[in-house]
């Protein structure tokens, strides 16, 4: 048994794991000063420590004592490599395709319902209105849709940290983008109604603050989660 080569066998693994020596110390109820002595070779993992470090690392107990992979688990992280890359693919392509439609919702909704609450007092005033509103729902749900399976698609080979930290950021300016449109359309509903209770139109004015209060609390919501992935 070669304790250097043990060592940094540990060091090597822990970086693929993306563990810092003080997280791996944390899932081991041990010093992170002791995983520091491991991976300069002034020590070994008691026997008691081996088999939970193993499990943490993602290789056998004997893997762990020879420094290295044996030749059928290393063609295992072959095919998981690969594996990760077609989803990562398949993830890329998914959100490329989402925030297409998306954007298309967008601008497709915000421009025909921000239009109408310009120059319209009635809902759905023609037929086209009436087909650019379908469409542009139809194409909120698409997005959300191909986004969900290809982030789903993610959880066949990496762990739910993994996930949230390759989704969140992209799930949430998607978020942003497909919010544009309910919110235009709420504003034409609203002023619709106050048009049929002749309430004021000047009353629109509390849609100012109803759209930043909206995008502050998005904002705050969005750092809040950032910062704990």
């Amino acid at each position: 048994m070669d304790v250097r080569k043990t060592g940094s066998f540990i060091c090597k693994l822990r970086k693929e794991k993306n563990l810092t020596q003080a997280a791996l110390a944390e899932k081991l109820n041990i010093s992170n000063r002791t995983i520091s002595k491991w991976e300069n070779g002034d020590g070994m993992p008691d026997i008691s420590i081996l088999p939970g470090l193993a499990d943490a690392l993602g290789v056998t107990v004997d893997e762990l004592l020879n420094g290295e992979r044996s030749e059928s688990h290393a063609d295992i992280r072959v095919e998981e490599i690969a594996s990760r890359d077609n989803l990562d693919n398949i993830f890329l392509i998914s959100y490329i395709i989402s925030l297409f439609v998306g954007v298309f919702a967008a601008l497709l909704g915000g421009i025909t319902e921000v239009y109408s609450l310009c120059f319209f007092d009635i809902l759905f005033y023609t037929h086209w209105e009436v087909m650019f509103v379908v469409v542009s729902l139809f194409a909120v749900i698409l997005s959300g849709l191909v986004f969900s399976i290809g982030s789903t698609r993610l959880a066949v080979t990496y762990p739910p940290g993994e996930i949230k930290k390759k989704v969140c950021k992209k799930a949430w300016l998607l978020a942003l983008i497909l919010g544009i449109f309910p919110l235009t359309f709420v504003m034409r509903v609203s002023k619709w109604l106050l048009f049929i209770f002749r309430i004021p139109l000047s009353s629109l004015v509390i849609f100012i603050p109803l759209v930043l209060g909206y995008a502050l609390a998005f904002y705050l919501v969005y750092i809040k989660i950032i910062k704990r992935s």
